[in-house]
């Protein structure tokens, strides 16, 4: 199914929806005025048609370079017209050719290089790093490519360079890298490679496999860079990098569109276990302990389909809950105190068995491998340097928890989001790419979603956190792990009103198993979040909910 969306200027708008009326019948797009409903519409499978009028997006000025920067991924599709008769015109001849996008002379395209549809690095950001090589910004494209990650050719072409890497960055900065030359100048280069799988003079087809993703030459963290050239084009003065290097991103096709396989099959349809429609209402428990009498009754009260414990809670709070809700799901995170101590995978595992044991025994089969692992209090500096030795590190806790619990289901923990204040924290995204190989062995991932305001609810540094989980891993079961509003000036007569927008906006996220409000209670701490007060009192959260 073709995801499109028109994006028209707000300016004489209904003079703009006028001219795209018939093409709209035909098609079937959406429309929009908002650039920001645009990016996210369908992300990340949707086409953006633009109606590129001179000064019809004031509030982003350049629109192409806008996208490009703050929705890199998505395909445009823009269409200069200075009037909506332009405009109109332009539509009336895709549809005369019975072509939604009217490509007739089958331009240069790049297929995606990857299996993974993210952008890491866009096309010329970064000015200041770049400056000095003597570049005016990054020239090329980061893809997100965990090691050993499959690298496809983006078009037709014969290889003319392959670089083996000795190990010094000096010498090879791009690392193992492979160059092929395609039709009417092009040429693309694929850098950081772990290793190449072709050779000089072997011809290669758009989607076939010719390399493998990894870190080598001057490089951070696992990914692919794609630079694209044109020959002459620096000359020419149609670029202003040097080398004839030019942005790939007008070339790109999004993956839902491309074939990367060679052999030509289409990928396959994501399906997850879980029901679509049944994102789950729920909330985390007592954030130490057992549950007390007050909280049963606060979830009761607000009438919860799923709830978090922590593996310091009373097994009994099982049968408890179920005793509420016959159909409760229940979720256990694995807790230990990391303060200040490296803790390793062998005496976590150890220390987590037993009562991991009695909630397993109870039929408890999801359960979340620790908490926020970017901040210092839990784990970070002491026990891992950074995201790959914390992947690691995890996988030993799960080979070892799966030996004795083989049916456990276990979750790669939600991090602190770097959108959301907090000292002592190492970038959530970061981190979340050095763990590549936790990520893809976990059964499941858990994400933060937090706000403090109306608008931070519908932003994707807030409440729509999870798109950007999506867009990384488009197989694998989320869960929301924890959400909340923890401003201090916000009433929570109006916080349990944003809580139950926020549960209608995901509950039929596909994919999303559950959403888990923060908190339920606790002995200290948490004061402008908790549901309950100590002396056993319910905020109005609980009821709120419970009319939803």
């Amino acid at each position: 199914m073709e995801h499109q969306i028109i994006l028209l200027p707000k300016d004489n708008y209904y003079g703009w929806v006028g001219a795209a009326k018939d093409y709209v019948v035909r098609f079937g797009p959406n429309v929009t005025a908002d650039p920001d409903s645009a990016g996210r519409y369908m992300t990340p499978q949707q086409t953006v048609t633009i109606a590129g009028a001179p000064d019809g997006y004031p509030a982003q000025g350049d629109i192409q370079a806008w996208f490009r920067a703050n929705y890199p991924s998505i395909r445009m599709d823009y269409i200069a017209a200075e009037t909506p008769d332009d405009f109109a015109a332009a539509l009336k001849a895709r549809m005369d050719a019975n072509d939604r996008y009217l490509q007739p002379d089958a331009p240069f395209q790049l297929l995606w290089p990857t299996e993974f549809p993210k952008v890491m690095q866009p096309f010329g950001v970064n000015p200041d790093v770049y400056r000095r090589w003597n570049l005016p910004g990054h020239d090329g494209i980061d893809f997100r490519a965990p090691r050993e990650a499959k690298v496809f050719a983006c078009a037709d072409g014969v290889v003319k360079r392959v670089d083996s890497w000795n190990g010094n960055p000096q010498d090879f900065p791009s690392g193992n890298r492979i160059d092929v030359a395609h039709r009417d100048g092009y040429v693309t280069l694929y850098a950081h490679l772990q290793q190449a799988l072709v050779k000089v003079g072997d011809p290669v087809r758009a989607g076939q496999v010719i390399g493998l993703a990894d870190s080598t030459g001057f490089s951070s963290g696992d990914h692919l860079h794609l630079t694209l050239k044109k020959t002459g084009a620096t000359a020419a003065g149609l670029t202003n990098f040097p080398r004839d290097i030019i942005d790939p991103s007008p070339f790109l096709i999004w993956p839902a569109e491309a074939t990367v396989e060679a052999s030509g099959s289409a990928p396959p349809a994501v399906s997850f276990p879980w029901p679509a429609g049944q994102c789950l209402i729920g909330v985390n428990g007592r954030a130490d302990g057992r549950m007390q009498e007050a909280d049963f009754t606060a979830v009761t009260q607000a009438k919860m389909e799923a709830v978090k414990l922590t593996s310091t809670a009373a097994p009994e709070d099982v049968d408890r809950l179920r005793a509420i809700n016959p159909a409760m799901f229940i979720m256990v995170r694995l807790f230990a105190s990391f303060k200040g101590r490296n803790y390793p995978a062998a005496q976590f595992a150890q220390d987590v068995q037993h009562d991991m044991g009695q909630f397993y025994q109870r039929g408890v089969r999801y359960f979340e491998v620790h908490n926020e692992v970017n901040l210092v209090d839990e784990g970070w500096t002491t026990t891992w340097q950074n995201g790959r030795e914390f992947g690691q590190w995890f996988l030993d806790v799960r080979n070892r928890l799966k030996a004795v619990y083989p049916e456990a289901l276990l979750g790669y923990p939600g991090l602190s989001p770097d959108g959301f204040p907090m000292p002592l924290r190492t970038n959530d995204m970061r981190f979340l790419d050095e763990s590549e190989a936790a990520v893809q062995a976990a059964d499941w991932i858990g994400l933060h979603c937090y706000w403090v305001d109306e608008a931070g609810i519908n932003s994707p540094a807030g409440g729509l956190g999870y798109l950007e989980y999506r867009r990384r891993y488009p197989n694998k079961l989320l869960f929301i792990t924890e959400f909340s509003n923890p401003a201090q000036g916000v009433d929570k007569r109006i916080k349990a009103q944003q809580y139950a927008r926020y549960y209608q906006m995901v509950r039929n996220v596909p994919g999303l198993g559950a959403a888990l409000a923060f908190v339920l209670s606790a002995s200290s701490g948490f004061l402008h979040e908790v549901w309950r007060d100590e002396d056993g009192s319910l905020s109005e959260i609980p009821g709120v909910l419970g009319r939803r």
